[in-house]
C-alpha cells in the first residue's frame, strides 16, 4: 500500500480528498450557507399534495405520480448498472490508458496506480449512486403502500388522517433526498472523470460544477417557482 501510495502525486492525493469530502458534505455546508434548497422547497408541494389526496375517492392520479417517480429512480438505478460495469472494464485497460495519457507531450508524465486510482474512485461514486437510487425506489414504494392506507374524504379531520398525511409526505420527501443525492454523485462523478487526464483539469471542471449545482439548487428559476410563500390556499385544505 505504501508503494503504491508513492507512486502518486500530492496533486492526485489532494483531488482525491477534495473529491469525496465535496460529496459528503455539499449538502450540510451549503444549506447552512445558502438556507433552503429546491429540495427543501418541494417539501411543502408533497405535503399539500398528500393533504388534497385525501378529497379525492378515486386516487388513480396518486398512484400514477408516485410510480411516474418510482419509473424515474429505476432509469437511474438501471444505467448506474450499466456505467458500473464499464468502469469495472475500464480497470482492466487502465495500462492502455496510462500509455496515452503519456503520449500527450503537453501533459505530464501519469503512472497506471495512478490511472487506477481515479477509475476506482469515480467507480466508487457510482456505487454510492446506485445505492441511493436503490433505496429511493424502495422509500417510494413504501409512499405508494402508504397512500394506499389512506382513509376515505369523509374520514379526512380524523387525527389518524392527519398522522397519515405527515408520514406519507414525509417519506416522499425522504425518498426524493436520497433520488438528488444519487443525482448528486453523477454531477461529481463528471468531474472526477475530467481527472483521469490531470488533476488541474479536475480543479477546473470541479469548481464548474459545484456553481452548476449551486445554481440549480439555490438560485435558479426553478427554486423561485417552488416558492409557496405568495400562494393562499383556499380553506378546503
Amino acid at each position: 500500500m505504501t508503494e503504491f501510495l508513492q507512486k502518486l502525486n500530492d496533486g492526485d492525493l489532494i483531488a482525491l480528498v477534495v473529491l469525496f469530502l465535496s460529496l459528503f458534505l455539499y449538502e450540510p455546508i451549503s444549506k447552512a450557507i445558502f438556507g433552503k434548497n429546491i429540495s427543501s422547497q418541494m417539501m411543502l408541494w408533497r405535503k399539500a399534495w398528500a393533504t388534497q389526496m385525501l378529497w379525492r375517492h378515486e386516487r388513480i392520479t396518486d398512484v400514477s405520480l408516485v410510480r411516474g417517480l418510482i419509473h424515474n429512480v429505476s432509469f437511474f438505478a438501471t444505467t448506474t448498472v450499466f456505467v458500473i460495469s464499464g468502469l469495472v472494464a475500464l480497470l482492466g485497460a487502465s495500462q492502455s490508458i496510462t500509455e496515452k495519457i503519456n503520449s500527450f507531450s503537453y501533459l505530464n508524465g501519469t503512472t497506471e496506480e495512478a490511472v487506477v486510482l481515479k477509475i476506482t474512485s469515480l467507480l466508487f461514486i457510482m456505487v454510492i449512486a446506485f445505492f441511493e437510487f436503490a433505496w429511493s425506489m424502495s422509500l417510494h414504494a413504501n409512499s405508494l403502500l402508504m397512500l394506499g392506507s389512506a382513509p376515505e374524504p369523509s374520514e379526512k379531520d380524523s387525527k389518524a388522517t392527519s398522522l397519515v398525511v405527515n408520514k406519507l409526505s414525509e417519506m416522499s420527501v425522504l425518498a426524493s433526498y436520497h433520488f438528488q443525492y444519487g443525482v448528486r454523485a453523477y454531477y461529481f462523478g463528471i468531474s472526477s472523470l475530467a481527472w483521469i487526464i490531470h488533476h488541474y483539469v479536475f480543479y477546473a471542471i470541479f469548481l464548474f460544477v459545484i456553481i452548476v449545482i449551486l445554481r440549480r439548487e439555490f438560485f435558479s428559476r426553478a427554486f423561485y417557482i417552488a416558492s409557496m410563500e405568495d400562494i393562499k390556499w383556499s380553506s378546503s385544505e
